[in-house]
């Protein structure tokens, strides 16, 4: 069996957390330290679960570009995304309640939740053994 068919049949889903808002500015030193220490244990039983494939935080600068143009964004909206996280699970279901226990609400924070769009099915194993997998057309 090829990579590319073991894959297919995992039934794995990848999903991303967005998160937006939940800057700690107003917050004291002990308050931003017990926050830290719930994002490092929130994040370890990710990793402890074997569902965390990637994230970051983000810088507050952020640009946004359309048809007529860029313009800066500010720092200070509550919309804006202020990191993310791409996890692995089974479901919407089981993501949205591993969303449930992130510090980030302590902070009046939100995360939106979304599954990736799988790309496995349109991957073609040629064999060739060039480490990439090649993309049907």
């Amino acid at each position: 069996m090829s990579l590319i068919s073991a894959l297919k049949q995992n039934k794995m889903k990848e999903y991303i957390f967005l998160f937006k808002g939940g800057k700690t500015n107003s917050a004291n030193d002990q308050e931003l330290d017990e926050h830290e220490r719930a994002w490092d244990q929130w994040m370890d039983s990710l990793e402890e679960e074997g569902v965390l494939i990637d994230g970051l935080p983000m810088k507050d600068h952020a640009v946004i570009v359309d048809k007529n143009g860029a313009s800066a964004r500010q720092e200070s909206a509550d919309d804006s995304v202020t990191g993310y996280l791409i996890l692995e699970t089974t479901d919407m279901e089981m993501a949205v309640e591993m969303a449930q226990d992130c510090p980030i609400f302590d902070f009046g924070g939100t995360i939106e939740v979304r599954e990736l769009e799988s790309h496995l099915d349109d991957l073609e194993d040629d064999d060739d053994d060039d480490g990439f997998r090649d993309i049907a057309e």
